[in-house]
């Protein structure tokens, strides 16, 4: 499977200003038309830097507002919804994208409501496949609407790789085509590299390396010349994946390098993981089994940073688990349902042998008998269904928890012990090191005790100690001292005198939702406090407040994230309550219920 990556759109730069220009121009703008210059910045541009890039655009989108100028908003949404999508904050991505959508609509802009649709498809990737599907095939039909050449060259480029990854290898390489037909008319430099690549890697797949490399050598040196970086990124991915395929592995590390230091530069995390990944499988073919460690050790940092230190192989193992679990379930109900069919069966039988030789009353009875049977059985049915469901993913839940707990255990007591013997026997030279050679000892000794925080750190997150060894209590206080202890936030909290009494499991699945409930608060609020109370009577009840921006909560059904699905499904297996409170620019308040 090729890195694939989202085509660009295709716009010139703003007279070559950087983003700290373009931030210095926005800030002293006293009229509306000074904002249009942000539609002439490229993608590309605002990639390069995107802290100052979402600073500028948020800047962007007050101004607008105070002007009344309602038709940029959505534009500027959407180069904001981008950023966010590259940095993998897909979550705020989406946010972002529905909520320019919708204001498009409501203006009747059907060529740009069109573009934001199949953006929005593509995005849908990695998520949920079927609505990637479901909203470029609504956004395409828009843009032929519409007759947006424009549009429909880069939402066709972006459907052959939603039909690349549903296996479907000719209806991806008919609309990568298509997609280069488009671009060649148009001339658009930075977007037909991104059809070439496309078409390379078809062609990758269907083994026909030698085109394969022509395409991709001809992407390169168009990028190079415009200098697209982000482009530049996925074609060195590709190469390296391609002579990956043709077994010259030095030149497949040496292109997986050049993207590595691509990707350190404009920032793009889930790039950096598979590289990391690519590489180790490369080393390994080579035996250089100490770089394979490595690399492995590279890609094992990034993945825990952006997936919450999750072990890919015991969680599929894990899921087989439940899978196997629930088909055993669903046997079950499927002989609950066919003695419930018999049973329909048999009373219509019932029926006509009533008709024919009963009187009405008796038929009456008997209709009225069956009908109250068939509904306590459907009932019964829904019921069990809804319980496996929850048993399940109870199953699933405390499973990861236990791997969590053992994988933390392992690092605090392996690696962790490991790096701190390191450290004593690197310290024991102290007296013995030269004063050549005493900048490096020093460098080596903070390398390590860099090394054992990041061990503790990733320890903790996956299991607190104070949580299984003095309590509930004392893993939230612990998690509030960090928060605090970084001085961006400030989190105050109450906690009862009577003290909690929570078994192992619903203590962990209760720490994780106040975890998920503070991380929401620091990543998206931006609040400066965070107000939890916890408060017991006759239940618990657990209040978060915080003073930032506040969101509207109807979106939150819209939503792809994990966040808030995490959020419900653990306070489900409690048996506890969520409510929700917030309104834009007016903070908001999380209610947890339980009883005890």
């Amino acid at each position: 499977m090729v890195f694939l990556f989202t085509a660009l759109n295709t716009t010139s730069s703003a007279q070559g200003q950087t983003i700290d220009q373009l931030t210095t121009y926005i800030s002293n703008c006293e009229e509306s038309k000074c904002l249009d210059t942000l539609l002439t910045v490229d993608l590309q541009s605002f990639t390069n830097d995107t802290d100052k890039s979402k600073t500028l655009l948020k800047s962007a989108l007050d101004k607008a507002d105070s002007f009344n100028y309602a038709s940029i908003i959505p534009k500027l949404i959407n180069q904001l919804a981008l950023i966010f999508y590259y940095q993998g904050a897909y979550d705020s991505s989406f946010h972002y994208r529905i909520t320019g959508i919708k204001q498009l609509e409501e203006m009747e802009d059907w060529t740009m409501a069109g573009r934001q649709y199949a953006e929005l498809g593509y995005q849908y990737k990695r998520i949920n496949l079927d609505k990637g599907f479901e909203y470029m095939r609504k956004g395409i039909d828009l843009l032929v609407s519409t007759r947006d050449s424009i549009g429909l060259a880069n939402a066709h480029n972006n459907f052959g790789v939603l039909h690349e990854m549903d296996h479907n290898l000719d209806s991806a390489m008919f609309y990568y085509t298509s997609s280069l037909n488009y671009k060649i008319i148009l001339n658009d430099s930075l977007g037909i590299p991104y059809s070439l690549e496309n078409i390379a890697n078809i062609q990758i797949a269907q083994q026909s390396y030698k085109q394969a490399e022509d395409n991709l050598s001809k992407a390169l040196q168009t990028r190079l010349e415009v200098n697209d970086q982000q482009g530049l990124l996925g074609n060195y991915i590709n190469l390296a994946e391609l002579y990956s395929h043709t077994k010259d592995y030095n030149k497949s590390i040496s292109f997986f390098n050049k993207a590595l230091q691509i990707e350190q530069h404009i920032g793009h995390p889930y790039a950096a993981q598979y590289c990391y990944e690519k590489i180790t499988a490369v080393y390994r073919r080579l035996n250089q089994f100490e770089n394979a460690l490595d690399a492995h050790i590279q890609y094992s940092l990034i993945k825990d940073s952006i997936s919450n230190v999750q072990n890919i192989k015991n969680v599929e193992s894990l899921t087989i688990q439940y899978e196997t679990e629930k088909k055993e379930k669903e046997i079950e109900l499927l002989s609950v349902e066919n003695q419930l069919k018999e049973t329909e069966i048999q009373a219509a039988n019932n029926r006509f042998f009533a008709t024919a030789g009963t009187s009405g009353l008796i038929l009456l009875s008997a209709f009225l008998f069956f009908n109250r049977y068939q509904h306590k059985q459907r009932a019964l049915l829904a019921e069990e269904k809804a319980n496996n469901q929850k048993l399940g993913f109870k199953s699933l839940i405390e499973g990861e928890e236990k791997e969590r707990k053992r994988i933390a255990q392992e690092l605090h007591d392996g690696l962790g012990q490991l790096l701190s013997t390191a450290r004593l026997n690197v310290s024991a030279m102290e007296d013995r090191v030269e004063n050549i050679v005493n900048q490096q000892w020093e460098n080596s000794i903070k390398l390590i005790d860099e090394a054992v925080t990041e061990v503790r750190h990733i320890s903790h997150n996956m299991m607190p100690n104070a949580l299984i060894s003095i309590g509930f209590e004392a893993a939230v206080k612990e998690q509030i001292h960090i928060i605090n202890g970084a001085g961006k936030i400030h989190v105050h909290a109450h906690f009862p005198e009577e003290k909690l009494s929570l078994g192992e499991s619903e203590a962990i699945a209760l720490y994780r939702v106040i975890q998920e409930v503070l991380n929401n608060a620091i990543k998206y609020a931006e609040a400066k406090n965070i107000w939890l109370s916890i408060t017991i009577n006759g239940e618990v009840e657990i209040s978060i407040k915080d003073d930032g921006k506040g969101f509207d909560t109807e979106l939150i059904q819209d939503s792809r994230g994990i966040g808030w699905n995490n959020i419900k499904s653990r306070m489900e297996i409690l048996n506890g309550e969520v409510r929700i409170k917030s309104k834009v620019n007016e903070g908001s308040e999380i209610f947890l219920k339980l009883a005890i």
